[in-house]
């Protein structure tokens, strides 16, 4: 019997990760739900069948497992509200890590996890649930990523660092041991982060400073 999925969100983020469905061979009957997409296109083979309002039919239909592959920089508020309504509706949200990642046996990975390709998850660290960690972006020993953060394409979180929730870490960015990011901050990409940032705030540059979002 295929194993059945929907991916809810049809833009780059869908690709990326339909890309590591397909590596991992587990899903073979993939569909995508997005409302500005239109419904019958394909993406990357897989099809887009309509809206979000088609997700009670898909669940009747035994998509009983669902991934938000909507992306997230400024805000994850849209992730969010899709998780409500996906888990309000009784979807399931398994944990996709792409072959090429290297998580390490002994770190904690959250539900609906994201590790993309190439990506490093080392001992003792912790993913919250429905976070990111996108392609070659390295999580060190001990270091903790909060529920729906997004640690974007080549950043560095080093060893102990706290990484709060609906935190956004931009590409190629470096986090230093023992900083604490706070809440809803936003890292520029390529920053430098060498001490703590503060919740709701956005920092850019190297060293990383305050600056406008």
């Amino acid at each position: 019997m295929a194993e059945k999925i929907v991916l809810v969100g049809g833009g780059g983020h869908c690709k990326s990760v339909l890309n590591t469905i397909y590596k991992l061979g587990i899903y073979t009957d993939v569909v995508i739900t997005d409302s500005a997409l239109a419904p019958g296109s394909m993406i990357l083979n897989a099809k887009v069948v309509g809206d979000d309002s088609t997700l009670p039919d898909l669940l009747k239909q035994g998509y009983s497992n669902a991934i938000i592959t909507v992306g997230s920089i400024k805000s994850t508020d849209v992730r969010r509200k899709i998780y409500k309504e996906l888990e309000q509706l009784g979807f399931g949200f398994p944990t996709i890590i792409d072959p090429s990642a290297s998580v390490s046996e002994y770190a904690e990975i959250g539900e609906g996890v994201f590790v993309g390709s190439n990506a490093s998850v080392n001992a003792e660290a912790q993913i919250g649930a429905f976070a990111i960690i996108n392609t070659s972006a390295i999580i060190e020993h001990e270091s903790s990523i909060g529920r729906f953060s997004h640690i974007a394409v080549g950043a560095t979180v080093c060893g102990n660092v706290l990484v709060g929730d609906d935190v956004f870490v931009g590409a190629g960015a470096t986090l230093i041991q023992g900083v604490t990011i706070g809440d809803c901050a936003i890292i520029g990409a390529g920053s430098l982060v060498n001490k703590d940032v503060y919740p709701n705030s956005m920092v850019c540059g190297v060293p990383a400073r305050g600056c406008n979002k």
